[in-house]
């Protein structure tokens, strides 16, 4: 059924409602649900731990929750928790409220029977003496001393009932603390946030394994989805403590994140964190442009999915020409961006078809209509990149505009980087904005050149809604179909950070902006 005045406002509400997020699967969203690749659910429900990464609106949410229906279905106990709420907080009172979090979940409901009560109380004690560590106000204690250094530490005081509680859930007592430190002011509670907790680690490690096995469970998950709000450098901390909490016992962490946010480990002495594949497994839901085919299989499977009950069929809706287009700009299997795009599309269909000699005509989305519906989005792109890379920012937005202006020197949508230097830092900020959607890697090749005979590059496009915005009319490289990737082997395509424009071509550009 093709786009007519009629029924534009279903197709837009059926794409609208599947964009919202949700930590919950309903019956509606699990049976549309379509696995980017067979079994990955069946694998997350497996008694291990798992870094799920990809990049925004790939599906990582969606994913955990059908996990979380699931496997409950099949006997586990799944709790949820959104690490986006938390990304004020600083470490540790990031770690401390995500405990509170599980904690608050696995808290029984009633008073029924004597595991549920004991559970319940336990829970209760834990929490308030989280809190109260939580919002303990900060003492400076001078003259720490230890084996390798001096200097301040930032300590707190837990009084009252509160220490009380504390000494009773850790059974500790000040000479099993670190002996080989010295103060010059001491007291039976005044420490470290970390110390503390990980004196409560023996008692919230108990409440946990109760509550996995609790009213005949099997084993109980522990999702943290949009873990890359805690500040990379201490995610370790975070996960050596969590999993310090957690092995052993029936509970499993199952984290959802973005790749090159993500620090899961840190070597040292001691080391920090969870080791792949030892500690987890990392699981990636990205699918980019470099499995073409398989990015717009995906796409259109779960568009149908959602547009099948109000009657529409992507292939009856789109042309093929913008059908290939829409999976171009959204730079592969990015369903969020992919259903935001066939919405303004759609909007841009109907504006033509109203233009014509026959508005109230049935009408298709075209390739032109994708495209201008592509400079829509690069607003709430860069609003994405403020929000998830936070004080890197800055440095990632002044990169992207020297690729802009690179690839625009070059007149065409495409750069290629030396593979060895995506590991430097510049490099690295071309690998965080291809996870943040602005860059997307196409293929990894060789120059047609003798001069760059046997030296690697990878080949990215930039996002096509920062060109269309800079009008760049020209249409790109059709590199999924045969034969064409080999245009895309371009030595004067080659970027470097001291890249020098084309005389000419560049005085022409700044003319025309």
């Amino acid at each position: 059924m093709m786009l007519n005045r009629e029924n534009l406002d279903s197709f837009k509400a059926a794409l609208s409602a599947a964009l919202r997020t949700t930590n919950q699967a309903d019956d509606a969203l699990s049976n549309r649900f379509v696995e980017l690749r067979p079994g990955t659910v069946a694998t997350l429900q497996s008694a291990v731990n798992h870094l799920v990464t990809g990049r925004r609106g790939v599906g990582k949410s969606t994913t955990l929750a059908v996990l979380q229906r699931r496997a409950e279905e099949q006997g586990a106990r799944v709790i949820f928790v959104d690490v986006e709420t938390h990304k004020s907080r600083s470490y540790p009172d990031v770690l401390i409220e995500i405990i509170m979090d599980i904690l608050s979940e696995i808290r029984p409901r009633g008073w029924w029977r004597p595991p549920e009560w004991k559970l319940r109380r336990a829970v209760k004690e834990l929490h308030s003496v989280l809190s109260a560590l939580r919002d303990a106000g900060s003492e400076v204690v001078e003259n720490v001393e230890n084996s390798q250094s001096r200097s301040n530490d930032v300590r707190v005081r837990l009084g009252g009932g509160v220490a009380k509680r504390f000494a009773k859930l850790s059974a500790t007592t000040a000479s099993s603390w670190s002996a080989r430190t010295k103060t010059s002011q001491t007291s039976s509670q005044t420490r470290k946030k970390e110390d503390f907790l990980r004196d409560l680690a023996p008692a919230i490690s108990h409440v946990l394994e109760v509550a996995a096995s609790l009213n005949g469970r099997k084993s109980l998950l522990v999702v943290l989805d949009d873990f890359y709000f805690i500040a990379k450098e201490k995610q370790p901390l975070v996960l050596d403590h969590l999993h310090g909490i957690t092995k052993r016992s029936d509970v499993w962490l199952k984290i959802g994140s973005v790749h090159s946010r993500t620090q899961s480990f840190a070597d040292g002495d001691p080391p920090l964190g969870m080791q792949p594949p030892h500690d987890l497994q990392h699981l990636s839901l990205d699918v980019g442009l470099a499995d073409f085919a398989t990015a717009q299989t995906f796409l259109e499977e779960v568009a149908n999915g959602v547009l099948t009950p109000a009657g529409f069929k992507v292939r009856e809706v789109l042309t093929q020409t913008a059908r290939e287009r829409a999976v171009l700009i959204a730079g592969g299997a990015v369903t969020r961006d992919y259903f935001d795009l066939l919405i303004a599309a759609a909007d841009a269909g109907w504006e033509e078809a109203q233009r014509s000699d026959d508005p109230s005509a049935s009408f298709s989305i075209g390739a032109e209509n994708v495209q201008a519906a592509a400079g829509l989005r690069l607003q709430r792109k860069q609003t994405d990149l403020r929000n998830d890379a936070g004080r890197d920012s800055p440095k990632l937005e002044a990169r992207f505009d020297d690729l802009v202006r690179f690839v625009r020197d070059r007149d065409t949508f495409f750069f290629l980087v030396r593979r060895e230097q995506l590991d430097t830092d510049w490099g690295r900020e071309i690998t965080e904005l291809e996870d943040l959607r602005f860059v997307h890697r196409i293929m990894t090749t060789r120059p047609n050149t003798a001069t760059w005979r046997g030296i690697d590059t990878v080949v990215f496009m930039v996002d096509f809604a920062a060109l269309v915005v800079k009008r760049m009319r020209k249409a790109p490289v059709e590199f999924w179909k045969p034969g064409k990737s080999d245009e895309l082997r371009r030595a004067e395509w080659v970027y470097q950070p001291n890249w020098v424009p084309v005389v000419g071509r560049s005085r022409k550009l700044d003319k025309g902006s």
